[in-house]
């Protein structure tokens, strides 16, 4: 079995969120402590064993960015071939660790589902191993030991609170849970709640399809969540039928109280998870508001991914900033100067800046470089041929000042 010590997560009792919340009993099984920092590296160090099993030299994947990244690492672990197919847009924290494990990159379409068609034509099927997880069953065989591993730590919790791109990941619970009660370990199903955003919400529309007091969510496709923008997901029967057999809850999330829900779990709990991940927060508190959680029940909430990998401020930024020329610039910037921070121990030079944010011009960098240095938020260092850039502590102050600002956009 090939492995990075991936698996066996803490599944933290909340220090002071839930006390905020007004609820006893909230466990967080915090996935960012992956080797990857997700929960994806389950689920490659299943695929890749069974890979390298099968003889085969070269893997193929399409994903949003958590799999593709983690899929990267496990095939260099083992000097395999790695072909990553992602969304033009993709978080790029997620983009530089497959660049950083010697993956090849392939864009397609707006959403991983123009990503998905494209895995699946016929000149990759003889010589790639399909590590794609909507296609290979095996992901759910992976992803189901969180399940196992929760029950192990805290015993039976009430519910547990998943984001939802595909759905697979709530399926995989589901299974991992069903394997427990068939076992009698437990004598009884917990209640899933699947968690989307409110800008792509198709299994939450669909669960709620015969409700006529239920307003369906458009799909707008502009969502900080890049990690579960998914149009056309693959269990979405699946998943509602798992939810509706256990008595659990389909929920979409706005997209205003993803940043709230971010800072609220960093600040309380010392987690930084990204978007998607935070939506589970979003909907407990929405769900003990409303009366369907109570102050008794054991919760766990899944923390899937680090925020690190997600400059989501900045993108929020982007998307709010009325005047749209400057604020193409002004994002622009500010993903450059993410980007030296989340490199800032090493360094990181232009023409790696260019690869990770794939979309600009390598003289636009260096122009970008150049006004960044000018104001004294970023410098250099040489370094044989190569200059480095480092993000200086004026840098520094600036991002952390950007949630603020967001907030009051």
């Amino acid at each position: 079995m090939i492995s990075l010590g991936e698996g066996a997560t803490p599944c933290k009792s909340s220090k002071n969120l839930g006390t905020i919340l007004g609820i006893k009993h909230l466990f967080l099984k915090d996935e960012i402590q992956n080797p990857t920092n997700s929960f994806k590296d389950r689920t490659a160090a299943l695929l890749i064993s069974h890979a390298r099993s099968w003889k085969f030299r070269k893997v193929i994947c399409a994903s949003n960015g958590n799999q593709g990244a983690s899929i990267a690492a496990y095939t260099s672990l083992e000097g395999m071939g790695c072909l990553n197919i992602i969304p033009e847009e993709v978080d790029v924290g997620k983009k530089a660790q497959m660049i950083a494990y010697n993956s090849k990159i392939l864009a397609r379409g707006k959403t991983v589902d123009d990503a998905l068609e494209e895995a699946l034509k016929e000149k990759y099927m003889k010589k790639y191993y399909q590590c794609t997880p909507e296609f290979n069953p095996l992901t759910l065989e992976g992803e189901k030991t969180i399940a196992h591993e929760i029950f192990i730590q805290i015993g039976l919790p009430d519910w547990v609170i998943i984001p939802m791109g595909s759905g697979g990941l709530l399926i995989s619970i589901w299974k991992g849970f069903k394997e427990l009660l068939e076992l009698d370990l437990i004598t009884e199903m917990p209640k899933l709640v699947g968690v989307q955003s409110q800008a792509c919400a198709p299994i939450v529309n669909s669960f709620h399809e015969n409700d006529l007091n239920y307003k369906k969510n458009p799909l707008t496709l502009k969502s900080q969540a890049l990690g579960i923008m998914v149009k056309k997901p693959i269990y979405q029967n699946l998943v509602v039928k798992a939810l509706k057999e256990n008595r659990g809850v389909a929920l979409a999330i706005p997209e205003n109280l993803i940043l709230t829900s971010e800072a609220e779990l960093a600040r309380n709990e010392g987690i930084f998870a990204e978007p998607a991940s935070v939506l589970t927060i979003a909907a407990l508190r929405m769900l003990i508001q409303e009366g369907t959680i109570h102050e008794d029940d054991k919760v766990a909430c899944l923390i899937t991914g680090s925020g690190l990998k997600t400059p989501h401020v900045l993108e929020a930024l982007s998307s709010r900033t009325k005047t749209a020329g400057f604020g193409g610039i002004l994002s622009t910037k500010l993903k450059i100067l993410s980007q030296i921070s989340l490199s800032n121990q090493t360094g990181i030079y232009g023409a790696k800046l260019k690869e990770v944010m794939g979309t600009i011009s390598l003289p636009a960098i260096y122009q970008h470089l150049k006004e960044l240095e000018s104001k004294n938020l970023i410098y250099r260092k040489k370094k044989g041929k190569n200059v480095y850039y480092f993000i200086s502590e004026k840098g520094q102050k600036v991002l952390e000042a950007l949630e603020i600002l967001i907030n009051l956009l």
